[in-house]
């Protein structure tokens, strides 16, 4: 049975007081365990102001605890908070490093790559199609202007690994720039947002991020260095930088803040409309 949108308020209102296990807030809804954890699993998956802890996983007394992700908890320490202030006043790529956060991540729990590109060069050398396909649930994505959708890996479109990913039910939501610039890529992903509107997602969100969140257990984000934006003799030629991270408290906090852009963030079709609105008058 579907969720209604009254059970999931009072879900949400019921493990906003205090942290809940799964069995007290089916006894609150009056629903089997099973159900109540599809229900709550659901909110976390397209709201993230629920989240889950698994005690004792894999023994017979696992125990869930559900509590409320309050969006005060982003900035846990100074350098966190620091950091979220950054991301949250800049609007362009070129005005936050990613490298910022990836320096703080434990070593054990990282990896980066670079390779290196010239002008003429259409897509990205790294393989993006893997990454995306190795999601089972969720994929958070910080994009600019929905470019990504675009790329053509191996004769395979990323936009219609999206479509596949929609079919096996992997919620994906998007935060990028809807501007007159990027009206073009969205009309290219338009079918697929009517079609699979319970599973993709996109919302308006000038930010510097630029990358994706597999599961809220890997995440992979992308600094570009051109010729172009730096003084002669700097660097040989244009540079990405790719960062992976595999820490599960980092990992909680980037998502923490996708989360709290997405919350407040314009709809894409109302922002559509407004630039429909003024190229017809």
């Amino acid at each position: 049975m579907a969720m209604t949108p009254e059970q999931e308020k009072m879900i949400i209102q019921f493990v906003r007081r205090e942290p809940k296990s799964i069995q007290d807030i089916a006894r609150h809804i009056q629903k089997c365990w099973v159900t109540t954890n599809s229900y709550v699993t659901q909110i976390k998956e397209r709201t993230g102001v629920l989240n889950i802890k698994t005690f004792r996983s894999g023994t017979q007394g696992a125990l869930k605890i559900v509590y409320y992700d309050h969006a005060e908890s982003l900035a846990t320490d100074r350098a966190r908070d620091e950091l979220y202030n950054q991301i949250k006043i800049a609007r362009n790529k070129q005005d936050f490093d990613f490298f910022d956060i990836f320096q703080f991540v434990p070593d054990s729990k990282k990896k980066a790559f670079f390779e290196e590109y010239s002008d003429s060069e259409q897509y990205p050398k790294a393989q993006m199609i893997p990454f995306l396909r190795s999601a089972k649930q969720t994929i958070s994505m910080f994009s600019g202007n929905l470019s990504f959708i675009n790329i053509v890996e191996n004769k395979t479109k990323v936009i219609d690994v999206l479509e596949e990913l929609a079919k096996q039910k992997i919620r994906m939501k998007i935060l990028c720039k809807i501007s007159i610039a990027s009206l073009s890529n969205v009309a290219r992903l338009q079918r697929l947002l009517i079609k699979y509107s319970d599973f993709i997602e996109i919302r308006h969100c000038a930010h510097p991020l630029r990358g994706f969140i597999i599961d809220e257990t890997l995440a992979r984000f992308k600094n570009e260095q051109t010729l172009a934006s730096l003084k002669s003799g700097e660097l040989n030629s244009n540079i990405r930088a790719y960062y992976e991270i595999y820490d599960s408290e980092w990992i909680a906090w980037i998502q923490k803040v996708f989360w709290n852009f997405f919350r407040v963030s314009l709809d894409y079709q109302s922002r559509v409309k407004q630039f429909e609105k003024f190229a017809n008058m």
